[in-house]
């Protein structure tokens, strides 16, 4: 039933509330059509997604800044996180920090991106280097640092046992 008696202006807001619900059709269209073919997450939504805690350690170091630490003596262990002898190397650092007058130990990953410029190929380790950009880390690394500088540069595991006074 049609109302010959409408008002230009009824016609007006008529018009308008039915252009507001097509739009409003199209939009949760988009919606509905994006989350089924491009998210692809539609049918997945009633799962529960689970969620990583991100946490920093602060024990890690990447050689760019493992001169600058805030004690005044300290070691960095650089080691790959893919060696094979890791429990080994992990093992005589432990035992060595739980001594009462251990100094304070870092963990550089030579594995990490950041890391790799300092790698050395081919058993190239150099223990005369001047800079931080001459530095080439061997399979195995232990670094004394001492007031931001390197005192000393070791990569024999036997001498690194001696110099942290653990004995297997």
């Amino acid at each position: 039933m049609k109302n010959k008696y409408a008002t230009e202006e009824q016609k007006e807001v008529k018009k308008f509330i039915c252009l507001l619900l097509g739009l409003i059709l199209i939009i949760v269209g988009v919606y509905f059509f994006t989350r089924a073919f491009v998210t692809k997450d539609l049918k997945d939504s009633g799962t529960d997604s689970s969620y990583t805690a991100g946490s920093i350690n602060s024990n890690m170091v990447i050689a760019g800044t493992m001169l600058n630490r805030s004690e005044k003596e300290y070691y960095v262990a650089a080691f790959s996180g893919e060696d094979t002898n890791i429990s080994y190397y992990n093992t005589i650092i432990s035992k060595y920090v739980g001594e009462e007058k251990s100094l304070k130990v870092y963990h550089l990953d030579t594995d990490n991106a950041l890391n790799k410029k300092y790698v050395a190929t081919d058993e190239d380790a150099s223990t005369k280097f001047t800079s931080l950009e001459e530095l080439k880390l061997g399979r195995f690394t232990l670094l004394k640092i001492k007031d931001g500088k390197v005192t000393k540069y070791i990569t024999d595991i036997e001498k690194a046992k001696k110099e942290l006074s653990v004995e297997k």
